[in-house]
């Protein structure tokens, strides 16, 4: 049996994504993300830190991106 990581770590995120214009996909990728071990790992905020981060990328607004998985490293 193992034993659960220590919640000191910082957790670590990875997102497969597209990115979207006038509804067809233009691009996609994948990034990764580190969160701070602050205990602040709520769903929604972490989305939308994936969203902006991929969008950033791509110099697009968060909205065009599509997330089609996200993986706790």
């Amino acid at each position: 049996m193992s034993v659960p990581d220590s919640t000191s770590a910082p957790a670590g995120y990875f997102a497969d994504y597209e990115v979207y214009a006038m509804g067809e996909a233009i691009a996609w990728g994948q990034i990764t993300l580190a969160c701070a071990s602050d205990g602040d790992h709520e769903p929604a905020a972490l989305i939308r830190r994936l969203r902006q981060a991929a969008a950033d990328q791509h110099g697009t607004q968060a909205g065009a991106i599509r997330l089609r998985q996200v993986c706790r490293l």
